[in-house]
């Protein structure tokens, strides 16, 4: 008998055929569990120690996997969703890694019955195009322009996050940064509404931007869900979605409420966010529109900012209606506060410019030295005298400014900020209205800032922040973060970053699915019906696999909250074989709820990722039979 042929390295771990898929299953089983108990309103935290000593404490799911060290190819791509989640719809990443956990785990009997994978796949394929049809029939329209709704679906979002106790706060936090920077049909000068209004809406969403700024890859992503749910909904029909889809709608010329009310906090308002949405609901079932979007662009990234001061109490955060930065003025007797200011931002140095490269001046007469130096001041004045020709009262520059010209900007009463970053730079252009320029030599009247009210300097704690406040109308802006410690301010601005993707979504894409485990809870009980009415032979099993695994949300929720999952599953089960498709679990109590009377209620674009992303994952993993690992075995 001929000896075997050994192609790859001996020293080499490999599984291969039914052990690798077991064991991709074992590793996604095992992430799973670990943000298990990260779920629902009763969420416990998890500390974690990283190798520079710095501790992490939170229940957000991409921040625990991330800082998680896996060695296994299968649980590193587990990770991998909770990344892909944060960054398409910034919540739901401790969902997805429940659930994908989960539709491995019911893919294993099918393996050991020896069903092949790819059958098992169509199965999941199928299940998944008929999870988005139920999703888009049971979600329904939401007002974008009514804030008491808005706050009542951002309420919900952080609900489960450490910063609960303070969710009034935080949702006005949230909804006014998002409305501040969120940019309009109406924002756009009249020329470009005339050019983009012979295209399709849909397709011009994505790319357009504000004047002067390009369309970040972090902007055009929200949309993709939204421009999906439209496209599928219209192949559809009116009839399937029907059920879900109101009379709510949005006005295109509707301005922002958020520049005059970004930074008071109305904790009134918010407290009917939820009976908002509830009777929101009541009233939409048997409308048939749907809601417009007339927003182009919502760049968290790029327009928000976050900046975190410990000391101070929580209730002391505010949105500020401008922009802050840590950086005080650059010569003492400059003007620390400014009223209605003419701002000029730079990027290049306000210093004498040295040789590209090394020069050597060999000087011969002392005339010749005082002539070298006398050049270095004209230069310096010559830039300075054509900045005073436009008559700004601020100058900012992301590179340096020299002390000679310190002294020319005081003689022309001109304040001046140094080596500003290029971000804070974009920021605070886009807040006053000013463009940022390259050389002194190319400034000109239209590029000086006039939008903002107010610039002064104030210390906070042991630092000095610059203001840029009372802005006109600002697209840009600063939330200034008070709280005890950096770890709770860390924890605050994770939290905050999700309430503020929950409000770009439903801005998107305005639909909204019952929360608190409703949504899968229903698509559970359709799946179920379907698989026994609408799939035969072996697809069948894997597409009622599909329907089982979706209850994991609702059990999940059921038992960090203290209550008996089997009598309260049981018991929505047969809510919704009744068609009661809101019934959900009560997180606090882990008891079964109406969620139009409860209030909670969830952007359709997170649960179409979700669902998505977890299948999609799942059926990649079970593909593989066959791995080669890269690290020599462990000796014996």
């Amino acid at each position: 008998m001929q000896s075997p042929v050994v192609v790859l390295n001996t020293s080499k771990q490999r599984e291969s055929g039914h052990k690798a898929q077991m064991s991709n299953i074992a590793a996604g089983k095992t992430v799973a569990d670990v943000v298990r108990t990260c779920l629902g309103p009763r969420a416990m935290l998890k500390m974690l120690l990283d190798p520079m000593g710095g501790i992490t404490l939170t229940n957000d799911g991409f921040a625990i996997l991330r800082e998680c060290e896996v060695a296994h190819p299968a649980a590193k791509s587990m990770i991998e969703l909770s990344r892909t989640q944060d960054d398409e719809v910034g919540d739901g990443t401790t969902s997805v890694i429940i659930l994908a956990g989960e539709m491995l785990a019911i893919s294993a009997p099918f393996l050991e019955r020896k069903i092949h994978p790819v059958v098992i796949l169509r199965g999941f394929q199928k299940a998944l195009d008929d999870a988005q049809t139920i999703l888009r029939s049971i979600a329904v329209p939401v007002d974008t322009n009514d804030r008491d709704q808005m706050l009542g679906l951002i309420k919900s979002a952080i609900g489960t996050k450490f910063v609960s106790r303070w969710n009034d706060l935080m949702c006005n936090l949230a909804l006014s940064a998002v409305q501040t920077v969120s940019f309009r049909t109406a924002d756009v000068e009249p020329a470009k509404v005339d050019e983009d209004s012979k295209m399709d809406v849909d397709t011009v969403a994505p790319a357009a931007s504000a004047p002067g700024t390009g369309a970040s890859a972090a902007s055009a992503l929200p949309s993709a869900p939204a421009a999906t749910a439209t496209a599928s909904a219209d192949k559809q029909g009116a009839a399937k979605s029907g059920s879900g889809a109101g009379s709510a709608t949005t006005t295109a010329n509707t301005t922002t409420a958020a520049a005059s009310g970004a930074a008071t906090v109305s904790a009134s308002a918010s407290g009917a966010g939820s009976n908002a949405v509830a009777s929101a609901v009541a009233a939409d079932n048997d409308g048939k529109k749907t809601p417009e979007t007339d927003v182009r662009e919502v760049d968290i990234k790029r327009f928000v900012r976050v900046e975190k001061v410990p000391g101070g109490e929580i209730e002391e955060s505010r949105v500020l209606d401008g922009v802050m930065v840590n950086k005080d003025v650059v010569h003492p007797r400059m003007r620390r506060m400014i009223e209605n200011p003419r701002i000029v931002l730079l990027d290049c140095p306000l210093e004498y410019k040295k040789g590209e490269s090394q020069t050597n001046i060999e000087v011969t007469r002392e005339s010749d030295w005082a002539r070298i130096l006398e050049i270095e001041e004209e230069q310096i004045k010559q830039m300075c005298e054509k900045i005073a020709a436009a008559k700004p009262d601020i100058v900012i520059t992301e590179k340096g400014v020299s002390d000679l010209a310190q002294h020319f900007l005081v003689k022309n009463n001109i304040t001046a900020l140094r080596r500003m970053r290029k971000t804070d730079n974009n920021r605070i252009a886009r807040a006053t209205g000013a463009r940022i320029v390259s050389s002194p030599d190319e400034l000109k009247e239209r590029d000086v800032g006039t939008g903002c009210g107010l610039f002064s300097v104030d210390k906070i704690g042991d630092e000095y922040f610059s203001f840029f406040t009372k802005c006109a109308n600002p697209k840009a802006c600063t939330i200034l973060l008070r709280g005890p410690g950096k770890d709770t301010l860390n924890e605050i601005d994770r939290n905050l970053q999700d309430a503020m993707c929950v409000a770009r979504n439903v801005l998107f894409s305005p639909y909204l699915c019952p929360g608190g485990g409703a949504t899968e809870m229903a698509l559970s009980v359709q799946l179920a019906q379907r698989a026994k009415s609408d799939v035969s032979g072996v697809e069948q099993w894997p597409y009622a696999g599909v329907a089982e695994a979706m209850e994991v949300i609702p059990r999940t929720l059921i038992q960090n909250g203290g209550g008996n999952a089997i009598r309260v599953l049981t018991e929505l089960r047969a809510k919704h074989a009744a068609g009661q498709s809101t019934w959900g679990v009560d997180g606090e109590k882990g008891v079964a709820a109406d969620m139009t009377q409860y209030g909670v209620w969830e952007p359709l674009a997170v649960k179409l990722q979700t669902i998505k992303t977890a299948i999609d994952s799942a059926s990649l993993l079970l593909r593989v039979d066959d791995i080669v690992s890269g690290t020599a075995k462990k000796s014996e």
